[in-house]
């Protein structure tokens, strides 16, 4: 049975401003673990997080940290940019071992944004708009491995949400998925160097990297926050966006979430918790 943690954490937020004292079953604070790649780090939004490897871009204003101040949780984020599906799993990270060992049987929430790495989602975007920006040096873009990697990349989601029930077999598991980075339709806008061919190409990756992560988080009994629906009219090339463009401000970090939209996400997991 899943515990209730977010009546527990309610119950000692309430007692607390009526200056009443919480029953000793709400004296604990509940337990969340965030999961992930960049996407749920919020590298170059400000300020960074302190502790933890530089390297992982961790932001104080990061999704999981707003929600844990939303709800009175006590976090752990595990999050790090460039993270793979391994990474949570079996790997170690910039010094820090596979993100899953902060899960513990007495863990309340888990957040999981994840894959991405694992079939080069952005890493495409940034080869490209080294080579249509004339840098040296470019890599090469293998849209054949990404096609491949992208056919198995529910099945390895699949194995972090089930790995995470293992673990925490009484959490709350959410799986929130990637935020839009491109326009939809239509061209995209300056700052934003893909030929048409390749706008094409990535939004494929993008539709069928969401349906693949719908799929692992219905098949793992998890709950899908959907931020790549939610964030559709919010791409870099909106008027309102919630992504940086390839051309952006010092610090800020291209084809990643902003502030607004590292809110946003924040808000959405809140919904998906009331």
């Amino acid at each position: 049975m899943k515990r209730n943690w977010l009546g527990l954490a309610a119950v000692t937020v309430a007692t607390a401003l009526i200056g009443v004292p919480a029953p000793p079953a709400a004296a604990a604070q509940a337990t969340y673990v965030a999961l992930g790649s960049s996407f749920a780090a919020g590298p170059g939004i400000p300020p960074p997080k302190p502790g933890g490897p530089a390297a992982c871009g961790r932001s104080a204003n990061n999704y999981a940290t707003l929600v844990a101040a939303r709800f009175g949780l006590r976090l752990v984020d595990a999050t790090c940019s460039g993270a793979t599906t391994a990474d949570i799993l079996t790997r170690s990270q910039h010094g820090q071992g596979p993100q899953i060992d902060a899960v513990t049987a007495s863990t309340d929430l888990v957040t999981v944004t994840i894959g991405g790495n694992d079939v080069n989602y952005v890493g495409s975007l940034f080869a490209y708009a080294c080579q249509n920006t004339g840098a040296p040096n470019c890599p090469d873009v293998d849209q054949d491995a990404m096609n491949t990697a992208l056919a198995g990349v529910a099945g390895k989601i699949g194995d972090v949400i089930a790995a995470v029930h293992r673990k925490a077999p009484r959490a709350r598991v959410l799986v929130v998925n990637y935020q839009t980075i491109l326009p939809r339709t239509g061209p995209a806008c300056e700052g934003v160097p893909l030929t048409p061919a390749q706008l094409r190409f990535e939004r494929t990756v993008a539709l069928r990297l969401a349906a693949a992560t719908r799929l692992a988080a219905v098949s793992g009994r998890a709950t899908l926050v959907d931020a790549a629906a939610a964030s559709a009219a919010h791409d870099a090339c909106a008027a309102q966006p919630w992504m940086e463009r390839f051309t952006t401000s010092p610090g800020r970090v291209p084809y990643h979430p902003n502030a607004a939209g590292m809110a946003a996400v924040a808000d959405l997991v809140g919904r998906a918790l009331s």
